[in-house]
């Protein structure tokens, strides 16, 4: 076999000098490996709120030790998201935030309702783990948890 990959029409052949050439030059070869299947999501946040709203958020943790706190702060945000859209839905959100840009004086009692309506995320009742249907962990808390804003 010759170093020079033009004497060979070969494609085999020539990759092989190729690779020969490159590895004499001082280069490492390696074959490229395959990318890991991602089929599997992280363990499933299920949490209930004291309103009775639940929220099912996939967490990326270990499996062997949960992050309760990462769970119950995605599904709060999920939660929020979720009475945004309802209410930019009714269009009660965008008529309050309108209203203040044109006359902010005014409407400072709205503005305080708006705040409150912000705030008034019910705490979490009960929450567990779960993957492939399979619950991991359970935590039923005796008195709603709350997140520090």
């Amino acid at each position: 076999m010759s170093i020079h990959p033009m004497v060979d029409h070969d494609p085999a052949a020539m990759l092989q000098s190729a690779i020969l050439l490159v590895k004499a030059a001082g280069y490492r070869v390696s074959k490229p490996s395959k990318p890991k299947v991602k089929d599997r999501v992280g363990p499933t946040f299920v949490a209930t709120f004291a309103d009775g709203e639940v929220t099912r958020m996939s967490t990326f943790t270990s499996l062997a030790k949960l992050d309760v706190d990462r769970g119950m702060r995605l599904s709060l945000y999920a939660y929020e998201s979720r009475i945004r859209a309802r209410a930019r839905k009714c269009g009660r959100d965008s008529l309050v935030l309108m209203s203040l840009r044109y006359n902010p004086m005014i409407n400072q009692t709205r503005l305080a309702a708006y705040v409150e309506r912000k705030r008034a995320v019910p705490a979490i009742a009960r929450a567990h783990f779960e993957q492939d249907g399979a619950v991991l962990a359970s935590y039923d808390f005796a008195e709603p948890q709350r997140l520090a804003a």
